[in-house]
């Protein structure tokens, strides 16, 4: 008896010590990514045959030359030595989950909305923030990304909008009791940003340059003023000239949109800090209904001076100063096409270089993630893509993507 005893007690002690063993010397993983051309920080040079090596979802180190082993490491080379290896991309302005007309429901909200993230990331844009859903499908959409049962970028939420008279696809905003306990309960309900409707929508008359902002200065201070409680940023939908200088005001973060912004307000936003997405690939659509002229004559006049006057008023706030960062309104322009924000950009003034720091560095900035994304440095999140072509002399190599890494998990190669 005492034989098999210590027979057990040798097995067991046995499996332990060398499970224990196994387990330390189980080799590190590594990615290393061989980058022809890589540029580490829009606006800066870029670098030749670099090696980035990725490792648990973060940049390690990037050197020089390409490495291929590293001691006590189980290695996976990517080669990208062909390539233009960027930071990847960012959309600030998207509606993933959006469904609209009859018969239309969460259910349609949900499929729509995994489809229309697996297109975003397949194009090279990692991080969106989604500033207008249907309900709150877009934080279970969320929720599934981070899970990893979805595929599709990191996702920054706003939930419904907030509008007044509780707008169509928003939530309800009257009076300052009202707008205090919309905004507290769009936070506490997982809201990462508050999106409020300072203006009609650019398809509504009421939208143009002399329209008028659609909250009086109470109610606008009582959600600011909860966000500001709660430590969330506001972004603003807005078009005509007042709505942005209202707004401009209470401290929100960012203009949505911001067609008829004047130089006064271009100077607030400098001074403090405003960041300007002004979602220029709308421009894509408004081309086709114009040509189509398929509308009522004042309809059709209220969107050719849309047209007439968006580019060169966003060229205007570039030439100034103003922070700019990338946002498409995809949902109202197709998903997977958010590269055309990029290329809009250069079309209508913007160096290459500042187009591509927009989707970055700008990018993160706006959303207080530098510290962790938009560019290829050590300690970063390892979201990168890669480029066939080089967009820093032909931006429609953007559309290009042949490679995309976020959190260190390759999506597409």
């Amino acid at each position: 008896m005492k034989n098999i005893i210590f027979i057990i007690f040798l097995s067991i002690s046995g499996v332990s010590l060398g499970f224990a063993q196994e387990q330390s010397e189980e080799p590190r993983k590594i990615t290393i990514i061989h980058a022809g051309t890589l540029m580490a920080v829009a606006g800066e040079d870029t670098l030749s045959e670099q090696s980035i090596i990725v490792e648990d979802g973060k940049i390690i180190d990037v050197t020089a030359s390409y490495v291929s082993e590293i001691d006590d490491a189980d290695v996976t080379i990517v080669d990208l030595s062909d390539k233009f290896v960027m930071a990847g991309l960012m959309d600030m302005h998207v509606h993933l989950a959006m469904s609209r007309g009859p018969g239309k429901n969460a259910a349609d909200a949900a499929l729509a909305g995994v489809s229309n993230a697996y297109k975003t990331l397949m194009v090279g844009f990692t991080t969106v923030r989604d500033l207008g859903a249907t309900d709150d499908t877009i934080f279970k959409l969320r929720k599934a990304i981070n899970d990893g049962d979805v595929i599709g970028p990191r996702v920054l939420s706003a939930g419904s909008i907030i509008g007044v008279g509780g707008r169509s696809n928003g939530k309800e905003c009257n009076g300052v009791e009202s707008c205090r306990k919309t905004t507290r309960d769009m936070i506490t309900g997982g809201a990462d940003w508050i999106k409020i409707y300072s203006s009609c929508s650019g398809g509504q008359l009421c939208s143009n340059k002399d329209g008028a902002a659609m909250f009086f200065d109470d109610e606008i201070k009582a959600i600011t003023d909860v966000a500001k409680k709660y430590d969330v940023k506001v972004a603003a939908h807005s078009h005509p000239t007042a709505s942005a200088h209202q707004v401009l005001g209470y401290g929100v973060s960012s203009i949505e949109h911001g067609s008829f912004i004047d130089e006064a307000a271009m100077d607030i936003m400098i001074r403090d800090g405003v960041y300007y997405v002004p979602t220029v690939a709308v421009m894509d659509l408004l081309e086709t209904v114009l040509e189509e002229g398929d509308r009522p004559a004042e309809m059709l006049a209220h969107d050719q001076s849309f047209y007439d006057n968006n580019p060169p008023n966003i060229f205007k706030a570039y030439q100034r100063g103003v922070k700019i960062a990338t946002g498409t309104d995809a949902g109202v322009v197709p998903h997977g096409k958010n590269y055309r924000e990029v290329e809009r950009f250069v079309e209508l003034g913007m160096t290459n270089a500042d187009a591509l720091k927009a989707g970055t560095i700008n990018s993160a900035d706006l959303i207080d993630k530098s510290d962790e994304l938009g560019t290829i440095e050590v300690g970063k999140i390892a979201d990168i893509i890669a480029v066939s072509g080089n967009p820093l002399t032909e931006i429609k190599d953007i559309e290009n993507i042949v490679f995309v890494m976020k959190d260190g998990r390759v999506y597409k190669d």
